[in-house]
């Protein structure tokens, strides 16, 4: 009779853990869920602000090359009235300019993201070619 009720206690015990565990193991699943869920929110809320950091981005720098564009074509117009020798020194700098800033328009309309470290890369290697052409643009500008 003894071993009849310490075969019973044995089950009853056995029985025991796994239901316990079974228990833990829905609440780990669902602690999972509410992980991956706030990892998503997390990811929509980078992608939002690289979005948003990058539509600003996007509208300076077009911005900047649009003016220098306008700077190229007043300054073409003015070379057409000026002196041969003007026109010499100057003409082959302006259409070097004016290359600089088709190529730079054409990087930014093409830019496809590729992560972060590469978007920052990208920005500074933009803005530093960016720059430059707008400092030749105004040494020539100044020039004249």
């Amino acid at each position: 009779m003894k071993a009849k009720y310490f075969i019973t206690l044995v089950i009853m015990l056995l029985a025991g853990f796994v239901f316990t565990s079974c228990e833990n193991n829905r609440k780990n699943v669902a602690d999972a869920k509410e992980d991956v869920e706030s990892a998503k929110q997390d990811l929509r809320d980078a992608r939002a602000e690289y979005d948003k950091e990058w539509q600003q981005f996007r509208t300076d720098s077009e911005l900047k090359i649009n003016v220098n564009q306008k700077g190229i074509d007043d300054f073409k117009v003015k070379l057409r009235t000026a002196s041969s020798t003007f026109k010499n020194k100057f003409e082959n700098e302006i259409v070097s300019l004016e290359e600089k800033n088709i190529e730079l328009k054409e990087r930014i309309s093409e830019y496809n993201f590729q992560g972060k470290d590469n978007w920052e890369a990208f920005k500074r290697e933009f803005n530093h070619d960016l720059d430059a052409t707008e400092k030749a643009l105004k040494d020539v500008l100044n020039q004249n």
